[in-house]
Order: structure tokens, then C-alpha cells, then sequence
């Protein structure tokens, strides 16, 4: 208990994701990615129309991506805020036939700045145990809100389309009886990049003119949002 208390001081010293891998009694997995965003958003007849067509366009079968996702708030002394997010997956890994692992993810701050078409963001992965949440809470940080996304996830090459409907927990931890928060379905296009000259970003933006007019995908500006 001692030096489990002693390591929570060390920890709280780091910067987010300083404790490496295992966090939480997992295994020593973590990944750290450079990732470009595109978002939009569709109703539900516009939703069958993009799955057919990503379809279409995907090197494989799409994966259905089920999952409970919870955030958590950090502020700092300085009066930042770190966010941080438990993934737990609500269907079977088909590659291993059990549950699929869960996952602590932090996400930096989006930048807008750096491209005029699309957003970029840090993205760190890590594989947790099953008392990540206890372990975050003893961190300090402080539950924000928790939501059920259900939808498929189709790959293209390097990129990644997700179409999720986001669903409301109506009580902490209990995914029994979630409800669609909106008739929306949201649109999420992805893909890992090691810099922003990386010359497949072209081909990120190419794949989100052909699925026009069915869906708009832009650049996220968390600033729009808010004045909106």
C-alpha cells in the first residue's frame, strides 16, 4: 500500500501517459500515433446510403465497433486541463475469440492550425486492467460523462471511416438500457500519419470528395462549435 501510494505522488508529477504501458494491471502495450481527422454526421437514411458505399470502397468486410467510453477531467495547477478516456469493448475480437482488450486512450489537443482541410491530433493507446477507472480516480481525475457508441468501422488503405450512433448511459457503468442520444449517426474519418507532409493525406481527402454529397466531412473546429 505504501509504495502503491508513493507511486501515485511520482505519477501525478508526470505528464499524462508518463506511466508507460500496463497501467491499471494491464500488459505493457502502448502506442503513440500521429493522427489526421475529418468528422461530419448523417440521418439515418443517409447513413444506409454511406454504408453501401464504403462498402464498395473498403479492402475488407467491415468490423463492427461497439463500445462504452468514459471520460475523465485532470486540471492541473496551472489551470490546464488533461483529458483521458477508458474504451471498453462491448463485442467479441473475432481474431481472439473473447472480448476485445480495453483501452486507456488520451487525446492532445486538436490543432487546426497546421492544414486548412482537415485537423491532427496525438493520439496514445495504452492496455489497461480492470481497475483502470480506480486507478485514474486516485490520480485525481474527476468523471466527466460516459456514452455507447455503436456502428462499423471500414478501412481503406490507411484509412479508417467509422459510423457510430452515440448512445446516453442512463445510470454510471450500466450499458443495459442505453437510448440514441440523437437521430444522427456520427462520421468519423481517420488515419495515421508520421508527419504532415506525409503524401497520403491526399488520399484521405479524395476518399471524403467521393462519399459527397451522402456526407460533408470537414475539418473539427472545437472553436466554431462552442460560439455555435
Amino acid at each position: 500500500k505504501q509504495w502503491y501510494q508513493r507511486r501515485v505522488r511520482d505519477l501525478r508529477k508526470e505528464s499524462m501517459f508518463g506511466v508507460g504501458g500496463g497501467v491499471g494491471g494491464g500488459n505493457p502495450t502502448k502506442h503513440s500515433i500521429q493522427e489526421c481527422l475529418l468528422v461530419g454526421s448523417v440521418n439515418n437514411e443517409q447513413a444506409r446510403a454511406l454504408h453501401a458505399r464504403l462498402e464498395g470502397l473498403s479492402d475488407q468486410p467491415p468490423e463492427q465497433d461497439d463500445y462504452h467510453k468514459t471520460f475523465f477531467l485532470l486540471k492541473s495547477s496551472n489551470n490546464t486541463v488533461k483529458l483521458a478516456s477508458i474504451k471498453k469493448p462491448l463485442v467479441k475480437d473475432k481474431n481472439k475469440g473473447g472480448m476485445g482488450v480495453t483501452l486507456l486512450e488520451y487525446q492532445g489537443q486538436l490543432d487546426i492550425q497546421v492544414h486548412d482541410k482537415l485537423a491532427t491530433r496525438t493520439v496514445v493507446r495504452a492496455q489497461v486492467g480492470a481497475n483502470i477507472q480506480t486507478f485514474l480516480l486516485d490520480l485525481g481525475f474527476k468523471l466527466d460523462y460516459e456514452v455507447v457508441m455503436k456502428g462499423k468501422r471500414y478501412k481503406t488503405k490507411q484509412i479508417e471511416t467509422t459510423i457510430y450512433k452515440v448512445q446516453k448511459v442512463p445510470k454510471q457503468g450500466d450499458v443495459s438500457s442505453t437510448t440514441d442520444i440523437s437521430s444522427q449517426s456520427l462520421v468519423e474519418m481517420t488515419m495515421q500519419v508520421h508527419n504532415l507532409t506525409d503524401p497520403s493525406i491526399s488520399e484521405l481527402l479524395s476518399l471524403a470528395e467521393t462519399l459527397k454529397p451522402i456526407v460533408k466531412l470537414e475539418k473539427y473546429d472545437p472553436n466554431r462549435t462552442t460560439a455555435k
